[in-house]
């Protein structure tokens, strides 16, 4: 389902900062729990678990809706977290690994087999970035702020 990637339910063990997504149709969450579909989401959770500042979280909590650059289409992208603090600060949460938050560099060589790699990653890349411009304008306009999450965060 989704490759290699680690992936399992997280059990929460502060069940009252629970936000139980809005659509529950998804999958990611149980009774308590929440699927994981990396080692970094699996840290996310474990951090907004353990976190005493953290009074509410949500793993895919909702939708937001964007048009996808490839097809000129409306789709909905569902952000990975919404984090409370008991500060009222409030964050939506993308977890990705470094290297997939900027942009691709180009192949050294120029085989067939690393052009079209090329050509994918750019693809790719440009349909994350019109969900994290939708995810950004959501934010300023519902008083959040936007962030990543990269394994470079996750270490400390």
């Amino acid at each position: 389902m989704y490759g290699n990637c680690k992936q399992g339910w997280y059990t929460v063990f502060n069940t009252d900062k629970i936000i139980v997504p809005l659509d529950e149709t998804m999958g990611s969450y149980k009774n308590g729990h929440f699927l994981y579909k990396s080692s970094l989401e699996l840290n996310v959770l474990r951090f907004c678990d353990a976190n005493p500042s953290i009074i509410k979280f949500s793993l895919e909590p909702f939708a937001i809706k964007y048009i996808k650059p490839t097809d000129h289409k409306l789709h909905r992208y569902y952000i990975d977290f919404y984090i409370q603090f008991s500060t009222g600060d409030r964050f939506l949460v993308e977890v990705k690994p470094y290297s997939q938050i900027s942009s691709p560099k180009k192949p050294k060589t120029k085989t067939e087999k690393s052009q079209r790699n090329y050509q994918i990653a750019l693809r790719t890349y440009a349909i994350n970035t019109a969900k994290w411009n939708a995810a950004k304008e959501f934010c300023r306009k519902n008083d959040m702020k936007f962030i990543f999450l990269t394994e470079k965060e996750l270490k400390h």
